[in-house]
């Protein structure tokens, strides 16, 4: 339904949000050029600032790019909200004057009624949830694919450092949901 409602808003929301997902990695290897150019100049007194300046200047210009796309993925995300709920609306209030007026009265279908107009926003903000989880699912593989291209041992090692703190997360969340149920978290 959502494709149906706006087919290039999907596809702007979606592209946007691919190019937000890959632009940390090129903000990495600018930030690892930059690195690199002043290494070459302080230690072997090759190379010229001049070429630190351009690679800093593109590196901000990445920040603020980062920021814009940011920005339109939300612009996005809200036109398309809004377009989606106006759509279901729409189709509710055709579906309703189809009616008789006698299934108003009754409490359940109107309450059925009530409850799909209402959650037309709710299911809009999971499909932007889903979204979200894809975009930084391609900037962390897009991440440890560089990583690994680097050094394999770094990914290695940033994968076991994780490691624990997911772990105790893990153990917070099953005891935070054993509390929740009433039973006791051992």
């Amino acid at each position: 339904m959502v494709w149906q409602t706006s087919p290039p808003l999907v596809l702007a929301s979606l592209t946007l949000r691919l190019c937000k997902a890959l632009l940390p990695l090129a903000m990495l290897w600018v930030g690892k050029l930059i690195i690199d150019r002043v290494v070459a100049f302080l230690g072997a007194g090759t190379g010229s600032l001049d070429q630190v300046y351009k690679l800093v200047g593109i590196e901000f210009a990445l920040a603020i790019l980062s920021d814009w796309l940011g920005r339109g993925v939300a612009f996005c995300d809200s036109l398309l909200g809004d377009r989606f709920t106006n759509q279901v609306s729409v189709r509710l209030m055709e579906h309703a004057s189809a009616l008789d007026l006698s299934r108003f009265e009754e409490p359940e279908f109107y309450d059925k009624m009530e409850r799909a107009r209402r959650q037309t926003t709710g299911r809009l903000g999971l499909l932007s949830s889903l979204f979200t989880l894809v975009q930084d699912l391609v900037t962390l593989a897009s991440l440890s694919a560089g990583l690994l291209l680097f050094s394999p041992w770094l990914l290695l090692l940033l994968t076991l450092s994780v490691l624990p703190s997911f772990l105790a997360e893990k153990k917070k969340l099953k005891i935070g949901i054993d509390d929740k149920m009433g039973r006791p978290a051992f």
